[in-house]
């Protein structure tokens, strides 16, 4: 039995308050989008037809930009940290992949040691933030100069934003069952959700690399 006990912060309370308007911005967003793309009446009909599901899609998607800029401007040291974990790459990471961090019974090995976040994490890090600046490249274009640009290049706009939803929507949900639904990660919901805190114990476990930081520091 292992000797690890109490909790650890995880996340600020500013880190998870952005995660939550992140999170129900682009709940909305998905709504919106499957509403009016593939003409799902009662999904447009939640946000007063099709034409207020759109209004309501373009306004959520200034917040779901604001949010993150904002957040960055207050905390940018924090987020210049988060960059430069997700933006590290160990040998222990790769091995990590390689076994899936044990969430794939069919993959065995031995799962090293991880960072404040694992190599999975690290990867959906790098997917989010891209696939945020496409919906940013690829959205703004399509509400504010679409009658300026050519067809050609809104088609391709609104096709780039169309796939990108799709792997954006793939990723968060892979996300979140492993956060909020898998046995062995659920606990990682409390973290990021609600106080912030995660048991010292998994912490130890899962991020040994980082708990032995943190241990350090004490």
């Amino acid at each position: 039995m292992s000797t690890v006990k109490g909790k650890v912060l995880k996340h600020a309370e500013q880190t998870r308050t952005m995660h939550w308007v992140h999170l129900i911005c682009f709940i909305i967003l998905g709504l919106t989008g499957i509403g009016f793309h593939w003409h799902v009446s009662w999904i447009n009909n939640l946000f007063g037809g099709p034409a207020n599901a759109s209004l309501v899609h373009r306004w959520t998607a200034v917040v779901f930009t604001a949010g993150p800029a904002v957040y960055i401007l207050l905390n940018f040291e924090r987020f210049s940290k988060f960059i430069d974990t997700i933006s590290s790459f160990s040998a222990d990471d790769f091995k990590w992949l390689k076994t899936m961090g044990g969430y794939l019974p069919f993959l065995k090995g031995e799962v090293p040691p991880q960072d404040k976040y694992n190599a999975g994490q690290k990867l959906l890090g790098w997917v989010v933030i891209f696939g945020c600046l496409v919906f940013i490249l690829t959205g703004y274009p399509m509400w504010f100069w679409r009658h300026d640009v050519s067809p050609a290049f809104l088609n391709f706009c609104y096709n780039v934003h169309f796939w990108d939803a799709i792997i954006m929507i793939l990723a968060v949900a892979g996300h979140f069952f492993l956060a909020a639904i898998h046995p062995k990660s659920r606990v990682e919901f409390s973290s990021m959700m609600l106080d912030g805190y995660v048991d010292a114990e998994f912490t130890a476990h899962h991020n040994g690399r980082w708990f032995a930081q943190l241990s350090k520091t004490e």
